[in-house]
């Protein structure tokens, strides 16, 4: 049986850090244990809010091993590979591959790759298809404009073009692509793969989910700090619920959820991670809020600040 990425909400983890850069796991399995009874499954390790080409290898590859033994029943990880180079990427999956072990299972668990970040889109079908080789596991692209604008700078297109990801979803190993950026991009991507059954879209920007929400979920920075709320949201979204929980209190406590992760994104916007790993740490969540970069780190009067405005939405 195929195992398809799960429907619903993924929390897209910080990765905490103790001293000399080494992971916390002990805040790392509180924060799991905070967000395990509302989120569908982790991503863990990606490239901006869990600073994955920030950390050592061993790091990241810690991230992994750490959250693989802490993954609660019926909860799906994705683990993003992206390398900066496909040499560097070719590499991680074959560790991350040999951490969990040489067959396809456990099921419940997918690698992310954003391929722009090292590879044009001229025969970038060939080079995902040579990198999915080096796993039986299914992986899920990425297609995040801002991230690679950021990274290359000099790269003439920022996005995966449309008839390049219908040429690597025709391969049955890439299993989901995760959106940032323009909606009108993915409404492309959806009816160009219209026929490839259980191909998942998810949002990985909550801006255009609470617009337009995908067909399959959201990938959340901000459900490391709400969320309830996001889970509310993104059910209600996705139909998850039954119709007679609509009415009257869930309508409700849907208004109110949507006030408050509005409120939210506007306060990690420009600081996440740094603005992320502030709030966790105030709010008890985490114990140290350093971050990979220390140039990424927040001033003073951004504390101050951040920390003023979760106290008026009651989270600290």
């Amino acid at each position: 049986m195929i195992a398809h990425p799960p429907r619903g909400l993924l929390a897209d983890l910080v990765t905490p850090l103790g001293g000399k850069g080494t992971l916390d796991t002990k805040s790392l399995e509180n924060l799991i244990g905070v967000l395990s009874r509302h989120v569908d499954g982790f991503l863990a390790g990606s490239l901006e809010v869990g600073e994955g080409l920030s950390l050592d290898r061993s790091v990241r590859l810690g991230v992994l091993r750490a959250v693989l033994q802490m993954l609660p029943e019926g909860k799906s990880l994705f683990f993003d590979v992206t390398g900066r180079s496909p040499i560097e990427t070719a590499d991680l999956i074959r560790e991350a591959t040999r951490l969990l072990g040489t067959g396809p299972g456990p099921a419940d668990v997918f690698f992310l790759m954003t391929p722009l970040t090292f590879h044009g889109n001229r025969d970038l079908p060939n080079a995902v298809r040579d990198l999915c080789l080096l796993s039986r596991r299914r992986f899920v692209l990425a297609n995040d404009p801002y991230l690679v604008g950021r990274l290359r700078t000099r790269l003439r297109h920022h996005n995966i073009r449309t008839a390049v990801l219908k040429k690597m979803a025709a391969n049955e190993q890439v299993a989901g692509l995760a959106h940032a950026g323009e909606l009108s991009r993915v409404m492309n991507y959806q009816r160009a793969l219209k026929n490839r059954t259980g191909f998942r879209f998810y949002d990985w920007d909550e801006g255009n989910f609470l617009e337009r929400p995908s067909s399959s979920g959201l990938i959340s920075a901000g459900a490391n700090l709400a969320p309830r709320q996001w889970a509310e949201i993104v059910g209600t979204s996705l139909n998850l619920f039954d119709a007679h929980r609509l009415y009257p209190d869930h309508l409700s406590r849907l208004w109110q959820s949507g006030q408050m992760v509005r409120s939210l994104m506007e306060l990690y916007a420009t600081d996440a991670p740094a603005g992320l790993k502030f709030a966790l740490r105030i709010m008890g969540v985490i114990s140290d809020d350093r971050t990979a970069d220390s140039a990424l780190e927040m001033s003073p009067a951004a504390k101050k600040n951040l920390e003023e405005k979760l106290t008026v939405l009651g989270l600290y």
